[in-house]
């Protein structure tokens, strides 16, 4: 599923919500990404429905559906399954079908990026184990790609918001998390980025409890990225994760970047760690096909953020 080779996207949608699912398919035939559509009428698929439409040459999944229901009853993990290969699977709530414009408006910027250049933001609350990863994921990285790294000792939650704005390929977050966010710089809501006007992320993955949960939420955090405009997609868990499973994603994700993917559906298929504890409780919110790359100029803007030492 590299960026440089047609794709192929199962495009799944409401009967009643026709004109959302034309939209989406046109905005992916506009890059180039063939989207075979198939609508469902009252709850979401169930995974039978599944494996009875996919075929061997599916290379992600997008299910849009509406919001009443809940990342962890749509979806069942991150991938589905042929009897040959591993497929990303993403979930889009609406409330409205207008509510794809933001995420098409997003979807366009980042696919469009002319620079081949990766970057990644690294994101921690302020507690010496989350630390420690980003500087080994730091170490891991740096003389291969950009790395920034944003943590919450040298950084303050309204900074954070504006150097995510610079347009980078993928930020990462480590620390406690819930359904309205996280725990670090002393609690992040999608509330804060109300007014966000920078250039979106490919993709935001929170290594994390719960931030796709919808526990005392009527949209989960991790949903609320890709429909504000923030990230073309987010990766969140629907419920309690454990810091060892999420170090074994990050350092295999380290691995996946190195090796040049430059895409979130094979980078989560690379990074996939090989217990399923570690991976069961996670979804893909938005974009399946995200790209990595850095936006023009986006690499200039995040040296300039300024942060205390």
């Amino acid at each position: 599923m590299q960026l440089n080779k047609n794709r192929h996207l199962l495009l799944v949608y409401p009967a009643d919500m026709r004109l959302a699912g034309k939209y989406l398919s046109e905005a992916y035939s506009l890059l180039n990404i063939h989207a075979t559509c198939i609508e469902y009428s009252g709850r979401p698929p169930a995974p039978d429905f599944y494996r009875q439409i996919l075929s061997e040459d599916v290379d992600a999944v997008l299910v849009a559906g509406k919001k009443m229901y809940a990342p962890s009853t749509v979806l069942h993990g991150p991938f589905l399954f042929t009897q040959k290969k591993k497929i990303p699977a993403a979930w889009l709530p609406l409330q409205e079908e207008t509510d794809v414009f933001p995420f098409i408006q997003t979807l366009k910027k980042v696919h469009r990026r002319k620079n081949t250049v990766p970057g990644m933001a690294l994101l921690a609350q302020w507690h010496p184990q989350y630390l420690r990863l980003t500087q080994r994921m730091t170490d891991l990285l740096e003389d291969n790609i950009p790395v920034f790294k944003w943590t919450g000792d040298i950084i303050t939650r309204e900074d954070v918001v504006n150097a995510l704005g610079c347009g980078l390929g993928m930020g990462i977050y480590f620390g406690h998390g819930r359904s309205v966010g996280w725990v670090g710089y002393y609690g992040m809501r999608s509330h804060h980025f109300e007014s966000f006007t920078g250039n979106p992320l490919g993709c935001m993955l929170s290594l994390c409890c719960k931030t796709a949960s919808r526990k005392r939420t009527g949209l989960s955090y991790a949903e609320s990225l890709p429909l504000m405009g923030i990230s073309a997609a987010a990766f969140g868990a629907v419920r309690e994760t454990r810091h060892t499973d999420n170090m074994k994603w990050a350092i295999r994700i380290c691995d996946a970047v190195n090796e040049g993917i430059d895409n979130l559906g094979d980078l989560l298929i690379h990074a996939e760690p090989p217990n399923i504890e570690a991976v069961e409780h996670y979804r893909i919110i938005g974009d399946p096909f995200a790209p990595l790359y850095t936006d023009a100029g986006g690499i200039k803007r995040a040296k300039k953020i300024v942060v205390s030492e």
